[in-house]
């Protein structure tokens, strides 16, 4: 966990350091590297055939069309480094409920009842985006510090 948090400090203090002197060049190029870490873990988490082994086929087709996912990038304060934004707008409807489902459950009404609502577990697994983060999260750490050593290279005149 050291490493994480040392990691962590370096960005920070690399993305600080890059604007004081005026290199938005490298710092724009660090945030690139930055994107192209998390991306294709973004499109691991909204691939349909990612989400049928974790809820209903019918539901994964539906939830795949929805999902938006952005990299969220925050250099400053307390904790800096990389975050996936996962998101499930629809129109007029508020939204499909991302972390109830990221919990393995999903609700509907009784036969269109929206006065009787069900909580559905069966046919539903927990973590259909915390699973892939977990498991592909070393590689990203190390894809976002080589691109941290590089820009700190190319600032130093390396």
């Amino acid at each position: 966990m050291a490493d994480v948090a040392e990691g962590a400090r370096r960005l920070a203090d690399l993305a600080k350091n890059l604007t004081l002197v005026g290199e938005g060049e490298l710092r724009a190029e660090l945030y690139r590297a930055l994107d192209e870490a998390a991306q294709p873990l973004a499109r691991e988490i909204s691939n349909v055939t990612h989400l049928r082994a974790d809820m209903p086929d019918r539901y994964a087709d539906v939830l795949a069309k929805d999902l938006k996912i952005a990299v969220s990038k925050k250099t400053g304060g307390a904790e800096p480094g990389v975050t996936l934004l996962i998101r499930a707008p629809t129109f007029g409807r508020g939204g499909r409920k991302v972390i109830q489902r990221n919990a393995g459950v999903i609700t509907h009404p009784l036969f269109g009842n929206k006065r009787r609502w069900f909580v559905q577990t069966a046919g539903m697994r927990a973590g259909f985006a915390d699973s892939p983060v977990e498991r592909a999260a070393p590689a990203v750490r190390e894809k976002v510090a080589e691109a941290i050593r590089r820009v700190e290279a190319r600032a130093l005149g390396r």
